[in-house]
């Protein structure tokens, strides 16, 4: 009787942390869904940056999108390639994979960063699960964030011949400077990062 009770108390705590897990998740797995007005500034090439929804020097809550004049693989392809991420992402100084999957479904990554002479120089490692010219879902394992988790998501437009990069994520530093610091760098930077993007999923 009191092993069943023991293996009845473990289920529940195992399915305890489950709903937590999944309720912590929950909040970067939203759906973003684009209203017309959204594409309308998206065919202006605009950068959407959508106002937090609880606004505050201290929101780690990114989301941001951008249209590309490129297929869904090509965009993919170039998001995920290590060497040319050096070329896009501001400040990002040192890009290695450290592991992959077998089946590529995968990859631990470690980025460094160079910010400025009022942040320090930071390096990060993440864990980037693929689901190949669609999604990428991203997750701190260790590094300059407590808290570094998100989606990038590829909506194909005109035919295919378009992409929609939609960004979201949630991310709290580790920085030896006041949080907000640090948080409104990152939010100034995100354009840049599109924009880069953009640009090199675009050039010739």
């Amino acid at each position: 009787m009191c092993r069943a009770t023991t293996r009845l108390a473990r289920a529940r705590r195992a399915f305890l942390v489950a709903c937590a897990w999944l309720a912590a998740s929950g909040a970067i797995a939203q759906e973003w869904t684009l209203t017309d007005a959204d594409l309308a500034a998206l065919d202006k090439r605009e950068v959407l940056l959508p106002p937090a929804a609880n606004p505050g020097p201290s929101d780690g809550s990114f989301r941001a999108a951008i249209e590309i004049e490129a297929p869904a693989e090509h965009v993919f392809r170039t998001m995920t390639d290590c060497a040319q991420a050096l070329q896009f992402v501001p400040h990002l100084i040192r890009c290695t994979v450290l592991a992959t999957a077998p089946d590529g479904s995968w990859q631990t990554i470690l980025h460094e960063v160079d910010y400025s002479w009022y942040l320090p120089r930071a390096a990060y490692e993440f864990r980037a699960e693929y689901q190949p010219f669609v999604r990428v879902r991203f997750s701190g394992v260790r590094g300059a964030f407590t808290e570094n988790d998100g989606v990038w998501e590829l909506l194909p437009r005109r035919d295919g011949a378009a992409t929609i990069v939609t960004y979201r994520a949630q991310v709290v530093p580790r920085f030896y400077v006041p949080g907000w610091i640090a948080l409104a760098r990152l939010k100034r930077d995100l354009p840049a990062l599109l924009q880069g993007l953009r640009a090199r999923c675009e050039a010739p």
